[in-house]
């Protein structure tokens, strides 16, 4: 079984073989919630870390939208 480490606390955290990139994995040890972003070889990122740029997308376009109406 593959396997990668976890970004938090380093630990070997086992993905299945069938695992897809994008797949949402919790880590055993710490409870870090993951994001599966290679396959060969496996490497994980903090889900967190995508969450901050999606909220920080949505934050400009609003701020674009209210200089339109000012």
């Amino acid at each position: 079984m593959p396997q990668g480490t976890c970004p938090e606390c380093k630990a070997a955290i086992h993905v299945d073989e069938d695992a897809d990139k994008g797949n949402i994995i919790e880590c055993d040890e710490c409870g870090a919630i993951l994001r599966l972003v290679g396959l060969d070889p496996i490497e994980l990122d903090l889900e967190s870390d995508y969450d901050d740029e999606e909220d920080e997308d949505y934050d400009n376009d609003d701020d674009d939208n209210r200089d339109w109406y000012s």
